[in-house]
């Protein structure tokens, strides 16, 4: 490592210790990994937080590792080649992680393989629900559409409705597993079908993880590329998402999924109407750069970047959820993958309002904002960042997602959320109705960039942050 990377290693470790002394965050969540391409890949979870911290990782078949993380900020935890890829369609398994620690941290688990990788933010375990409308994409010649269900709990009943036929089990039509906490069940479709809009209810909180084996993106582009993102719970739908565009997409941009919670939900683009889905449907809207979409009820949005046989020039296809407007922080703790398992290019993609791109600072200097896009009071961008953890931070929330490339390999993902912020400071919990509060000074800015609506709704918290 370079004196230089050493010394932006320490100061990224000082400032997060600093965070996360002042901020409480949740110290568990569960890590889950598909069938990749073939099995030459390697499974990796990386956790992050203050240095020091300590924690096991535990898996019902006797896995059992302790941790404790550097002065890097990142414990890597290599898992070997394949070496917890879910592959048997609808076997309960007991290749599901458990990553806890007392203190605050935060977890992404890597799928690699040369030209076939991505790479999913871990959701806390208070971040989970009980109800799930998965969203993946299908198309390809080589794998089908996948999804993992994990239990928290004993005596999980889970009844899932899938749109097509997997494990025999008929389309449209519902069946049940019953599953023991840490126990998994994974679904794989046929080649080129797709689990978008599948339901997935419990009794009790579960994780969900859902992508492809392979996939093309759009189907006529090659070439294909593993695909995973935890997914968000139905009741963490919501109504208004920024987009960036992420880097070297080319005049192609990049491909948004919309699934719908609810019958005849309108979806706009930058104020101009894709269309009207219902539950569990979605709208695929091709060539989307910086934007802004909205719904007239709660939706799920996907970004997808699209393969490098485009007009792409780095990168394939990889995979984000994307936390919406009222979800979104004034701080996030990031780590990139490191290590053997690091990519050469490693961005933060970032969504701002104008008013406070002069406050965004990068593990404590300012960010030169001036490259970045302006449209409707918000400014797009992305910021090369070291191999390693850093803070992203600003005066008021912001959206980032990570993103990182090689040739014909890529990973995008979500960093955090209000109702799952890992290692990042949640927002505080929202005003007491009954109380009358003075509206801030920001919310100004808020009212000309993100919107009123993203002003004045509070945001949605699966449980209060203590």
């Amino acid at each position: 490592m370079s004196t230089r990377s050493r010394s932006l290693a320490s100061l990224a470790c000082a400032s997060l210790a600093l965070l996360l002394s002042s901020a409480a965050a949740h110290a568990s969540f569960i890590a889950n990994f598909h069938q990749n391409f073939d099995d030459t890949n390697t499974n990796t979870v990386f956790i992050f937080g203050a240095q020091g911290t300590e924690g096991t990782v535990s898996g019902n078949d006797g896995f059992n590792q302790n941790f404790t993380i550097d002065n890097t900020g990142v414990f890597s935890l290599g898992l070997g080649t394949a070496g917890r890829a879910m592959s048997q369609n609808g076997v309960v398994n007991n290749l599901s992680l458990l990553v806890e620690s007392v203190d605050p941290i935060s977890g992404l688990a890597l799928n690699r393989r040369n030209f076939s990788t991505d790479m999913t933010t871990l959701i806390d375990i208070d971040g989970l629900s009980s109800e799930y409308r998965v969203l993946s994409i299908g198309g390809g010649d080589d794998g089908g559409s996948q999804m993992s269900v994990t239990a928290t709990e004993d005596n999980t009943t889970v009844t899932i409705t899938a749109p097509v036929v997997i494990d025999g089990n008929v389309a449209d039509t519902p069946f049940q597993v019953v599953l023991d906490k840490g126990e998994s069940v994974f679904y794989e479709t046929a080649v080129g079908e797709d689990l978008s809009g599948s339901l997935v209810s419990a009794n009790k909180d579960v994780a969900v993880f859902a992508g492809a084996k392979c996939a093309d993106v759009p189907s006529n582009v090659s070439a294909c590329d593993h695909l995973v993102q935890q997914q968000f719970g139905t009741e963490n739908f919501d109504t208004e998402f920024l987009l960036v565009e992420t880097p070297f997409a080319g005049s192609d941009q990049d491909l948004v999924r919309v699934i719908a919670a609810e019958d005849n939900t309108e979806v706009f683009v930058d104020g101009v109407s894709q269309g009207t889905i219902d539950s569990g449907e979605v709208l695929q809207i091709d060539s989307v750069g910086n934007a802004k979409v909205t719904s007239d009820k709660p939706v799920s949005v996907g970004q997808f970047m699209r393969g490098q046989s485009g007009s792409r020039t780095v990168g394939d296809p990889a995979f984000a959820l994307i936390p919406s407007i009222d979800q979104l922080l004034d701080t996030y703790a990031f780590t990139t993958p490191v290590g053997s398992e690091s990519f050469s290019q490693n961005q933060l993609n970032i969504a701002i309002a104008a008013s406070d791109a002069g406050s965004l600072e990068l593990d404590g200097a300012l960010v030169d904002t001036t490259g970045f896009t302006l449209s409707n009071g918000i400014l797009y961008g992305s910021i090369d960042v070291s191999v390693g953890s850093g803070i992203i931070s600003a005066e008021n929330p912001f959206l980032a997602t990570l993103s990182g490339f090689d040739s014909f390999d890529s990973y995008l993902t979500p960093i955090a959320s209000a109702f799952s912020p890992g290692v990042s400071p949640p927002p505080p919990p929202p005003p007491n109705p009954t109380e009358v509060v003075p509206l801030p000074a920001s919310a100004l800015l808020l009212l000309g960039g993100f919107g009123v609506m993203g002003a004045l709704r509070r945001r949605k918290l699966r449980r209060a942050v203590t």
